[in-house]
Parts: structure tokens; sequence; C-alpha cells
């Protein structure tokens, strides 16, 4: 029984679940009170963990596990009748995306059945594989994408010789092969194929719109995602992107951002990424209103990185930091705020490439008919009868997107990225 399937009841209920290096010793019980469906109070959690033996059969942990569970009035229990995974937590005692390097036993076991994950199948071969990636459709791939994680030692240099390939020329790319180039940067960030750093720093290091005209509002979306996935250890390439004058701003942002999320994800040290952030606040920016400043305010609320807050102000006042896009207030939020809880809600929001398919599902090509969404949210309100204040039946249409070179619909007369866009 999985946790997900505990229904809340009227009552606390309670869940017990074992975890250890392998299937055949617990070394960490996880004790959690899933509250009644009309209480307001948050779920609570308690850890019990040894370094050797079997948790499971020590007398002073169990009696603590049932005072606990009497403490917060109980009538039911949950208890599972296996180890269920690993007792390390990712992103907290190793790195988010990574298998834990403390227990060799659970890479590609399934932690509920015990059995070897088996890869699937492929139904693709290398060849068909780069065609349809290579092609314009208005449907996902989603057999190429599958089958690729088959054979991603021999994908890998093809993959890098069309990001090759859109780097020489980003706006001359014919369609199909900047799909394959967008395609590539997604796969090789799953894959965490250091390789590509190097290639994605060229990429986002192109001067003007060079980047965007390679990769679109992949760029915003998901650059700093793709450069921290792909992050080999040297922190050179990032920190020389984020200082390219030449390079788009927004780009530079990325890398800033990129910064932050190896800290959240436990790829490198906090302090070692809000040192540099700190530097970069105190004298390595440049002093006048750019991108790269807001992305800046972004990471260090994002790592919670306090020591830096009293040069963002500094910032402000100097109007280096737009209001709108961090404000002061969000300071000092977190400033009150507990220990650790931005840094685990960004954990949450952010993760690690993981499902390319679904990580580009946003892309334009795959999006519906203009209007199309607008009539099916119109009709799913009809149909649940969404009433206004006013008693009348007044459904929700979604605006429509506007392009980043389109004008600001906020009437600045700027362009949508250099305005409210950012």
């Amino acid at each position: 029984m999985k946790p997900s399937t505990v229904k809340r009841s009227q009552y606390p209920a309670g869940t017990l679940i074992a975890y250890g290096p392998d299937a055949t010793h617990a070394t960490k019980l996880v004790a959690s009170i899933v509250k009644g469906a009309r209480s307001q109070e948050e779920d609570i959690l308690h850890r019990w963990l040894i370094n050797e033996g079997e948790i499971r059969n020590n007398p002073t942990i169990a009696a603590e596990i049932a005072d606990f569970f009497k403490r917060h009035g109980v009538k039911d229990t949950v208890t599972y009748d296996r180890i269920i995974g690993c007792p390390h937590e990712e992103g907290i005692d190793y790195p988010m995306g990574r298998t834990c390097p403390h227990c060799p036993f659970w890479a590609n076991i399934d932690r509920f059945t015990h059995e070897p994950i088996k890869p699937p199948v492929p139904s693709r071969t290398t060849e068909q594989i780069l065609a349809e990636l290579s092609s314009v459709r208005e449907s996902q791939p989603r057999e190429a994408l599958e089958s690729a994680e088959a054979y991603r030692a021999a994908l890998v240099e093809p993959l890098l010789q069309a990001i090759e390939r859109g780097i020489a020329d980003p706006s001359g790319l014919p369609e199909g092969e900047r799909m394959l180039s967008s395609y590539a940067t997604y796969l090789l960030a799953k894959w965490r194929e250091p390789r590509a750093l190097p290639y994605f720093i060229r990429w986002l290091s192109l001067p003007g719109e060079g980047a965007f005209d390679l990769g679109g509002d992949t760029v915003t979306q998901d650059g700093d995602r793709l450069l921290a996935s792909v992050f080999d250890g040297d922190f050179e390439p990032i920190k020389s992107l984020i200082l390219n004058r030449e390079a788009n701003e927004y780009c530079r942002g990325q890398a800033v951002q990129a910064l932050s999320l190896l800290a959240i994800w436990s790829e490198v040290p906090r302090t070692t990424v809000e040192d540099y952030l700190l530097w970069l606040a105190c004298e390595g920016l440049e002093r006048e209103f750019n991108h790269v400043w807001n992305n800046l305010a972004s990471a260090c609320l994002d790592i919670e990185a306090l020591r830096v807050f009293p040069e963002l102000r500094r910032a402000y006042d100097e109007g280096l930091i737009e209001n709108g896009f961090i404000s002061l207030k969000n300071l000092a939020e977190v400033e009150a705020g507990p220990r650790g809880k931005r840094i685990e809600q960004q954990r949450e929001l952010h993760p690690p490439i993981a499902d390319v398919a679904e990580e580009t599902s946003w892309w334009q090509c795959f999006e519906e008919a203009p209007g199309a969404d607008a009539i099916r949210v119109a009709e799913q309100a009809r149909e649940m009868a969404i009433s206004s204040p006013f008693g009348s039946a007044t459904p929700y249409i979604a605006p429509p997107k506007v392009g980043r070179n389109d004008p600001c619909s906020c009437g600045s007369g700027k362009k949508f990225k250099k305005c409210c866009g950012g």
C-alpha cells in the first residue's frame, strides 16, 4: 500500500514506513500523522534512525513510536509489510536526480516490489529516433523519446552535433534541425551529461537574440535547469556566462539561477553559492539596471542567502532591481520565515529534468488551434455552472498569450520581454 492511497478520515491516522540500505534490514522508521479531513493543521512527520542493526527490533524506539501515535490521538495505523527504499533523502543527503551513493542496492530496483526495474523495449532505431526528433509535427514523438533511453550512449554524440550546428547558424537553421537541437538539450540534461555543458554555455553566450533564435522561450523557461543538469563540477564556465556582457541579459540571468539550483539540488554547498552571489552583488555585476539583477535577487531568495540581502536592498535603492519582479517584502518574508522552507519549496517546484515529453509539452507546435483552449474552458464553466457574485454564470476566459517580441499590453511601448515579460 502506497502512502498516497491512505484516505483522510474524520480522525488523525498514522502510517509507519521502514527504510534501509537493502531489502533485508531497516535502519530508519518514519511515522506520519495524517490529520483528519476537518483539520486545518498540517500533517506531522517524525523520523527514527540507527547506524547499525535492525531498527524494527529496537524496543526503545517501538515504545517512542507508540507514544507518538497516542499523543496525537491516532485511531488507525497503516504499517507497511516491507522496506520501501533507501533511508537517505534525495536533495538532502545526496543530489537530486542522482542515485544514492550510500545504498547501491536500490539502484534500478523498484522500492515497492523489490524487483529489478526493466528498461523499456525500444520501438525505434537510432536513425528513426533522430529522424522523428527532427520533424515538425503537431504531436510529440513520444515513442522516439522513450526509445532514446535504450540508445543513450549512441545518441549523445549526434545530439551534441545537432547543438553545434545550431550554434553555428542560430537564425538560419532549418526548422527540423531546430527541433532536434531543442530536444537534444532536454535529453542531455535528463541524462546529466557533463559533455554538454560547454555546448550549453556557447548557446546561451550567443550575442543579441542568438540564443532565442535557436532555442526560443526554452531559454527563459528552462535555461537554468538545463545548465544545472549538466554541471560537471567546474563553476568557471557558468561564471563566465554571468559576467559576459556580450551575452543576452536573460541568458546571463539564467546562469545565476542555475547556481542557486545547484545549491537547492545539493550538488554543491549552499555557502559556496551564497559567497559568489554576495560577490556579484557587491562588485561583480555592473551597477546598471538589467535582468541579471532581477535573477540575482530571485536566486538569493531561493537559497535563503540572507548575507546578500543588505546588498540587495542597496541595489533596490539604486534602481537596479525591478520591484515587480522581487519586492522588499519578499526579502522580509524569507528573513522572518523558518530556515529551509523556501529551499524545500524550490526543490519541489524546480526538480531536475525527468520526463522530456512532459517538459516540452508547452512548445507552441503542440498547442491547440487558436481559441480552442478558451472554448474548452467556457464549456467546462457552463457544465460546472460557475456563478458570479451577481448570480450569472461567468466562465473565465484565459487571456491570449503574448509573444516575447510583441508590444507589452501595459502600454509602455516596450517589447513584452523588456517590460512585464521580464
